[in-house]
């Protein structure tokens, strides 16, 4: 009896805690008085709670334990949608992930990692100061840290057949963690093979006050190479103050991948037929090794605080492409050559002091980035490209975050970053020197009114165009087609207030964005070559302004847990177009879409279990294209898990089932029109084997620096 009324009154205890308090450390506590008296108890905390402008989503001892990959679990995690291979947040598109504080550096760690390591999933909708002002989301995800030292052993099996174009996606992951005295140290092995095929259908029309061009046909694309993963690293834990660690992480690809892409069109001028283009490009491309390193050191000294992490990344591609052209008016093959390498190293400096009632974070951010850029082509009418790119970008940042009580807590927060870029072209003769200086101011505040927990937040960001849409180089694409970047773009600036409400089980996030410069690729009449449009990036003129919002669900009633999402998002926005004959009219770009997710999963006995996932996704506008159709994916997935201790899991599922993942592109620039249907490899058989052995979870703290401008060296 006494037992069982010390752990319900431990119990009681952590229920009472302020709402803000992670609810993984409440949960940790009550794990503290269940291991020591050694009773069974159940506790109400939600799977959801709020904390401040961020839902945290537990994932250990729920029905998302058991999602599957770490893509599969994102897209269930309220809040969140997309893909297993892409997660979003809701109405603020790709998120920065960090796992256990460390930047995800590779998109193959949505595979590597299993829902069944993951203990909570943090949702940020409008990060603060401390993340560089191109970042609109961040998920944070935390491991479980597993008891217990020696060594432990991991391995994973899993295939994705696609039942609809026949091939195979098989993957391996061995991975190993050793921990003894403090001492962490921890590698890993990761091989897949990366089969994309994406069947598309084209239409573009051309308008002038002499003719109509169009073409129509077939577009089709694969994407096929194998590559290796290695990381490795070692943590060291001084004492409860002090840890320090290093690690590194190696791409490599035994063999160039090779990329096609085929084109199958009629071209029409004036209604009659004049060519028929059939474009087989082939490209090879080799990676040398991917090599990223991050060390760091976290630690506290009296009461202040140090979180310091030094990165280096290098990379690069090279690219042989061919390109035949079988034409009735002219047979044509081209040959091209592209290469990139890029360098990096960053720098992050966090310091944190407890001042009055709260927090002060400052700090400052370093990254300096050396690209190099080629292209050549055996047509003369399209320049060549040797350009050198030189970006430095310093941050100073500062966060105030203080707790009032039953008041609610409040924080506020500035940023400052200055950028300088250097673009030189030494084949073209092409300079441009641009240097800038910005701040960026956010805000937060939050409370408890009864049973309901609001936050509301305000920030400033801005999004830079990638270094291939500031490459002014000419790429050829087909006789009728080319494509340029603009190092004239300007910086997209970006206006956000959100607000989160949360009540149980419910969780409600309703957005404004307001963004002014925002990065569009355009159509034009390239001059120098006759009848060919050129595709090129531009700033839209005209501010887009967006209204969001979604409601999330996650009952759970016996062997039954939803995790449900509606939404609807409308931007605000129209575009002054001209065209044959100076005709000017307005198109519209304000349709909204809607979305509805449910997540259903049944846990029944003897470690079986069965997932139902419907994902719905309206026709509406994005920027300045139309999405003329629906999209609607139904997975059915079952698993089982073997063995006592559940150490070997076997998990069969099938992908949209409907086969119903369809996304059309309409654009109207009035002289130009332009349509694209897409459907992708998607319909799946899907299959995992998992069997673990005595694992223990890497205590890795390194959050990294630099990491927006590591996303663009790959863009």
């Amino acid at each position: 009896m006494v037992k069982k009324y010390v752990a319900a009154t431990a119990l009681a205890l952590v229920c009472t805690t302020s709402w803000a308090q992670e609810p993984q450390d409440s949960i940790e506590s009550v794990d503290k008085y269940l291991n020591l008296k050694e009773v069974v108890i159940k506790g109400g905390l939600p799977h959801t709670r709020l904390k401040g402008n961020a839902m945290v989503t537990r994932v250990d001892g729920t029905a998302l334990a058991s999602a599957g990959t770490l893509g599969d679990l994102l897209v269930k995690v309220p809040g969140m949608t997309g893909t297993d291979e892409a997660p979003e947040v809701l109405g603020k598109g790709t998120p920065l992930i960090y796992i256990n504080g460390r930047k995800m550096r590779d998109d193959s760690e949505l595979k590597r990692l299993r829902s069944e390591d993951i203990r909570d999933v943090e949702v940020i909708n409008n990060p603060g100061a401390q993340y560089d002002a191109q970042i609109r989301a961040v998920v944070r995800i935390r491991t479980k840290k597993l008891k217990g030292e020696g060594l432990g052993l991991n391995a994973t099996l899993s295939n994705e057949r696609d039942l609809r174009y026949d091939f195979d996606r098989p993957q391996v992951k061995l991975g190993a963690n050793y921990r003894k005295d403090g001492v962490d140290v921890f590698g890993q092995v990761y091989f897949y093979h990366q089969d994309y095929r994406q069947y598309s259908t084209i239409e573009d029309k051309t308008m002038t006050d002499v003719k109509t061009f169009y073409q129509h046909g077939p577009y089709t694309m694969t994407w096929k190479y194998n590559q290796l993963n290695y990381s490795a690293g070692v943590n060291w834990q001084l004492n409860e103050n002090h840890s320090m660690g290093a690690r590194i992480d190696l791409t490599h690809r035994p063999k160039s991948g090779t990329n096609q892409v085929i084109y199958d069109e009629d071209v029409i001028e004036n209604d009659v037929k004049i060519d028929h283009l059939y474009s087989h490009q082939t490209s090879k491309e080799s990676k040398p090794l991917g090599i990223l390193t991050n060390t760091y050191y976290n630690g506290k000294v009296g009461k202040l605080g140090i979180d310091f992490n030094f990165d280096f990344m290098k990379g690069g591609t090279d690219t042989n492409r061919e390109n035949v052209e079988l034409s009735q008016i002219q047979n044509d093959y081209v040959l091209s050559k592209s290469g990139t390498n890029s360098h990096l190293y960053a720098a992050k400096l966090v310091l944190s002091y407890p001042i009055w009632k709260g927090s002060l974070d400052a700090g400052t951010e370093m990254s300096f980035v050396k690209r190099n850029n080629t292209y050549w082509i055996d047509k003369a009418t399209i320049a060549n490209t040797d350009a050198d790119i030189k970006e430095n970008n310093i941050a100073a940042f500062a966060e105030y975050g203080c707790d009032f009580g039953k008041w609610g807590q409040a924080s506020a927060g500035l940023r400052y970053e200055h950028t300088l870029l250097d673009y030189d072209d030494a084949s073209n003769n092409d300079y441009l020197h641009r240097s800038m200086d910005e701040w960026f101011p956010t805000a937060s505040y939050a409370v408890t009114l009864g049973k309901i927990q609001a936050g509301l937040s305000y920030s400033l960001k801005t999004e830079r165009p990638s270094f291939f849409a500031m490459n002014d180089a000419v790429t050829y694409i087909s006789r009728y087609t080319l494509q340029a970047g603009n190092s004239q773009l300007k910086n997209e600036r970006i206006r956000d207030l959100t607000l989160n409400l949360a009540w149980k089980w419910i969780n409600l996030s309703a957005s404004y964005e307001h963004t002014n410069n925002a990065i569009i690729q355009w159509t034009e009449i390239n001059t120098a070559q006759k009848d060919a449009t050129l595709v090129k990036h531009r700033n839209l003129d005209k501010p887009i302004k967006t209204l969001s919002a979604y409601l999330s669900l996650t009952p759970h009633v016996g062997i039954w847990s939803l995790n449900a999402t509606l939404g609807v998002e409308k931007q605000d926005l129209y575009l002054d177009v001209e065209g044959p004959h100076n005709h000017q009219y307005r198109v519209y770009c304000n349709k909204p879409t809607y979305t509805v997710n449910a997540f259903n999963t049944f846990a029944l006995k003897h470690g079986w279990q069965f997932d139902a996932n419907v994902m719905f996704h309206s026709n509406g506008n994005s920027y300045i294209f139309y999405n003329d159709t629906y999209s609607l994916r139904l997975g059915l997935i079952v698993q089982k898990s073997f063995l006592k201790d559940r150490s070997l899991i076997a998990r069969v599922g099938v992908l949209d089932c409907l086969q119903r993942h369809h996304v059309n592109e309409v654009c109207d620039l009035g002289y130009n029109w332009f349509k694209q249907t897409n459907r992708y490899s998607t319909h799946k058989l899907v299959t995992t084997l998992i069997y673990r052995f005595n694992a223990t979870r890497s205590k890795y703290k390194g959050t990294g620096a630099g990491r927006d401008v590591q996303a663009r060296m790959g863009s």
